[in-house]
């Protein structure tokens, strides 16, 4: 079973832990729970004219230097389709409605963050641009881009298997739609 990610009891502020699964840590001083829940994430599939993707390279962790899909966690008041369209302009500056956005499919992830996989919910969106003439990389967040055929993607490469996992069910939809 998994270490409590959790340092002190957000009831009573001590440090004792019992781990009751995966998801669940008890606070031995007063019996407050705390659990462990997936995080939502919204991804993009970017698609062009030609039925290319836009694949970045992680400029952070985790990940570091492996290849990605634009995307992130979605925000409070956030909708999956709002959350693809601002992570697509923070990474890429590509600036598209919520509305370009399609509902692909739902993937677990695991995301190692201040020394804990957190559970994620990764929802897959596909959003068409005529072309990437406009992609301007957010340095923090993207140290280099790629355009490819859907079916020449690395997916060895990729930092997440639910980007890759998303690549492989993308082409699978834009064969059936083409």
């Amino acid at each position: 079973m998994a270490e409590s990610p959790f340092k002190y009891c957000s009831d009573c502020g001590k440090d004792v832990w019992i781990t009751r699964s995966d998801r669940e840590f008890v606070c031995d001083a007063c019996g407050f729970r705390h659990f462990i829940t997936p995080i939502p994430a919204a991804v993009a599939l970017l698609l062009d004219a030609q039925d290319r993707i836009l694949v970045i390279r992680r400029a952070h962790e985790p990940g570091f230097g492996l290849l990605g899909l634009p995307g992130g966690v979605i925000e409070p008041e956030e909708s999956g389709e709002t959350a693809a369209a601002r992570e697509t302009h923070e990474e890429v500056g590509l600036d598209l409605p919520a509305s370009a956005f399609t509902y692909l499919c739902t993937l677990n992830n695991r995301y190692l963050f201040q020394g804990y996989s957190w559970p994620t919910l990764d929802l897959c969106y596909i959003a068409r641009v005529q072309d990437f003439n406009k992609v301007v990389m957010q340095a923090s967040e993207v140290s280099e881009f790629m355009i490819c055929a859907l079916d020449e993607v690395p997916l060895q490469d990729f930092a997440f298997e639910s980007n890759a996992e998303a690549v492989r069910r993308g082409r699978i939809v834009n064969a059936e739609a083409g």
